[in-house]
């Protein structure tokens, strides 16, 4: 669900063992912030994302493993694929959320859920008076990107009815979406 930065704190005292600990302290210095941050961070990711998916339907394998079975499909298999499943994953993941399904909780859904949760992409959005941008980079190659491009596309297409204008490269997808 999106953010909202002025939602109040609470104060909650929690006993946690030494070596987690050790771990929370050396990943924020790492990542050059505090441990309070990291620890909100991580809980965020888990009321966004973990909590909704059961390991059970998901997989976790290296980006080498996931580049060869991409190399096995073709361009055409690929794409169908992106655009069968877009929008009625996107459905899925509104609706058990509890969320609707419109433009902010989709655009929040494509960023944050695919790109920063999932790690599919960087996804960067630019708006304009009579047109939305997205710019989704990733380091997959040109398979992933007609993947993600037809993935995306199906999402605002048959989850908003928006016209997507694309151009598709090696690693980035530069999507115009007509308001």
């Amino acid at each position: 669900m999106p953010r909202k930065t002025d939602s109040p704190s609470k104060t909650r005292t929690i006993r946690i063992n030494e070596d987690l600990d050790s771990v929370i302290q050396s990943e924020a210095e790492r990542l050059g912030m505090s441990p309070n941050a990291l620890i909100n961070k991580t809980l965020q990711r888990y009321k966004d994302v973990r909590r909704f998916n059961d390991p059970q339907y998901f997989l976790l394998m290296s980006l080498e493993t996931f580049k060869a079975i991409l190399d096995k499909l073709s361009i055409e298999e690929i794409e169908d694929i992106g655009y069968e499943y877009g929008h009625r994953s996107l459905q899925e993941n509104l609706l058990k959320r509890g969320m609707e399904i419109n433009h902010e909780n989709i655009r929040w859904s494509i960023k944050q859920q695919l790109g920063e949760y999932s790690g599919w992409f960087r996804c960067d959005v630019y708006e304009k008076k009579d047109a939305e941008t997205m710019h989704l980079t990733h380091n997959l190659g040109r398979k992933w990107s007609h993947f993600i491009v037809n993935y995306v596309t199906s999402i605002l297409q048959g989850g908003l009815g928006l016209k997507v204008q694309s151009v598709v490269l090696e690693n980035n997808v530069h999507l115009t979406i007509t308001k």
